[in-house]
């Protein structure tokens, strides 16, 4: 037999034994932060994604006090009462127009941000102009029934101009008021893109002429196909998106009530910057590790010619660095988890905050009115209802947001509900309307389902009272209620004979403070259909509707069944 030679054998187990050991460290290292880190990626994407909510909701936030701004100019009954007149011949222009600078220029401090209105008749004559000047601004068209918003600029400055309709007696169209409010709160909302890094950029587009830009933050860019694209990717979803394209992150979200969408991008490897540092340290930290190992093991086994033995200790360091390294990670990811939670239950409390000034001013006012009404003249008893009227609006509005809130909040497991005594009750609490409107409510007998019996109730009283309010002049509301059961789900459809929703609203309407008709038209918050909504997905169920105008609606909604219940065709009940 040949002599073994100790020198070979103990280099060739010492090079095994390094390239084993580095092995299985690069193994556990990959299978410890490679998912960590795909995960922590997809965060920081999403943290992208819920900024531009919040962008969404502060933009919403301008239009809609722009639109309540305009709704406030063309509601004066006085002012209105005169334009009228002029339209009927009954007094000349010029007598109009000094009442209307008399009495509209106070109008100009409901807020500062309202810059400047334009008085037009039905015949689309100027009558007056207060505030800036109007003349040489690219003009809305006048003579619609629906306000109109566009945003220009104006002397270098972003301006929301608004064709709010004035519509009198009858219904009839009495004029036009053009109010120019400013939109630099707007502009601010889009420079803070910023704020998310140095190559962050922002940009409103305008889905209906071409997805051209209508104002955009300081620096940014001009509009690129790929902009444009997810810009109308985010119109046809109604809701965000995001995507990727040439070293960018796009999100766009469409901005409520308009055809407009709020873009952001920044550059990919900017949006994951922190997250992308933090790994490479843990990797370098790992790596250094490994060698540190490696020398180690090399240095023990070097001496060894007989009995060869394998030492673990700095493997176990390894892993151990390995593991603490993914617990902070881990960490973080439960950090930003916890502040999502934070943000809602902070929008929980200042709803919930709010109720107790909008009572006050709702208590004081109603005090001033009975007190001093007739007093101060009649604009005064005016403005004075105009108050009540809207600390009114504002608290059934806060009450609204409370009930989306309390949805799924500390919600007790699902219980077995009778949808027939939900029905009942629904129908007792609206007896008031349901008497003064003479409406009738035909409910068959409907299946128990899993659920909360508060939710249910909500849910069946908004789908009521929206079937009795929205009813065609002249008759009184008639209301079915049916359900069927298949495959584990209860159908239920509540169908009235109203004025219908055109097809193209059937989705719209079931988000935040979606509005089809102007404020004076029909009360509402424009949020039951959307508490509507959450009520029934919380379930794991859905809701939609089948309208026509003038063909009145039907919705829809699946929830969980508890157990069949035999419908009888014969066994149907009326309640009024």
């Amino acid at each position: 037999m040949a002599p073994i030679d100790a020198e070979r054998l103990r280099r060739v187990i010492v090079l095994y034994a390094t390239v084993a050991m580095a092995t299985i460290s690069l193994v556990v290292a990959a299978v410890a932060i490679g998912p960590l880190a795909l995960r922590l990626r997809e965060d920081a994407v999403a943290g992208l994604r819920h900024e531009l909510a919040l962008k969404a909701i502060a933009g919403a936030e301008v239009l809609t006090r722009a639109r309540n701004l305009a709704e406030q100019v063309t509601s004066r009954t006085v002012i209105r009462e005169r334009l009228e007149a002029y339209n009927r011949g009954e007094i000349t222009l010029p007598e109009l127009a000094e009442f209307t600078r008399d009495k509209l220029g106070d109008a100009l401090n409901l807020s500062p941000e309202l810059l400047g209105i334009g008085r037009f008749a039905a015949s689309g004559e100027a009558v007056v102009d207060i505030g800036r000047p109007l003349d040489g601004l690219p003009l809305p068209p006048l003579g619609r029934r629906e306000m109109t918003l566009s945003l220009i600029e104006a002397g270098g400055e972003p301006v929301l101009l608004m064709a709010a309709p004035i519509i009198g007696r009858g219904k009839v169209l009495a004029g036009t008021d053009l109010v120019a409010v400013d939109a630099g709160s707007l502009k601010s909302i889009l420079d803070e893109a910023r704020a998310l890094g140095h190559s962050g950029e922002a940009a409103i587009l305008d889905a209906a002429a071409g997805y051209r830009v209508l104002l955009a933050s300081k620096g940014a860019q001009a509009a690129v196909p790929a902009t444009a694209a997810i810009a109308a990717r985010a119109i046809e979803s109604g809701g965000s998106v995001l995507d990727e394209s040439g070293g960018y992150i796009y999100t766009a979200e469409p901005l409520r009530g308009t055809p407009w969408v709020l873009v952001l991008r920044i550059r990919s490897g900017e949006a994951t910057a922190s997250v992308d540092r933090l790994l490479l340290l843990v990797i370098l930290g790992a790596a250094a590790l490994i060698g540190l190992g490696v020398l180690g093991l090399r240095k023990v086994l070097a001496p060894m010619t007989g009995v060869f033995i394998v030492q673990h200790a700095d493997m176990a360091r390894q892993i151990g660095a390995l593991e603490q390294a993914k617990a902070e990670l881990a960490a973080k990811t439960r950090s930003l988890a916890l502040s999502n939670a934070e943000l809602q239950e902070y929008a929980y409390a200042a709803s919930h905050d709010l109720q107790e000034p909008v009572r006050t001013i709702i208590g004081f006012t109603q005090l001033l009115k009975r007190r001093y009404r007739s007093q101060m003249g009649p604009e005064a008893d005016e403005f004075i209802d105009f108050i009540v009227e809207g600390a009114e609006r504002m608290r059934r509005q806060i009450n609204d947001l409370l009930s989306y809130a309390r949805l799924g909040r500390n919600e007790a497991p699902a219980e077995v509900v009778d949808m027939d005594s939900v029905v009942a009750e629904a129908i007792e609490v609206l007896h008031a309307v349901i008497a003064e409107t003479g409406a009738t409510i035909e409910a068959a007998p409907l299946p128990n389902v899993k659920g909360g019996h508060d939710a249910m109730l909500r849910l069946m009283q908004n789908l009521l009272s929206n079937a009795i309010k929205f009813t065609k002049p002249g008759e009184a509301p008639r209301v079915e209620i049916t359900a069927s059961v298949a495959d584990g789900w209860a159908e239920f459809t509540v169908r009235d004979h109203g004025i219908g929703i055109e097809p193209e609203y059937h989705d719209r309407i079931f988000h935040m403070f979606e509005r089809l008709h102007p404020r004076g038209h029909y009360d509402g918050s424009g949020i039951g259909l959307a508490i509507c909504r959450k009520a029934v997905e919380l379930l794991g169920g859905r809701i939609w509707v089948e309208s026509r105008p003038g063909d009145g609606a039907a919705f829809h909604f699946l929830l969980p069944a508890a157990k069949a219940a035999p419908v009888a065709a014969d066994d149907h009940h009326v309640r009024h």
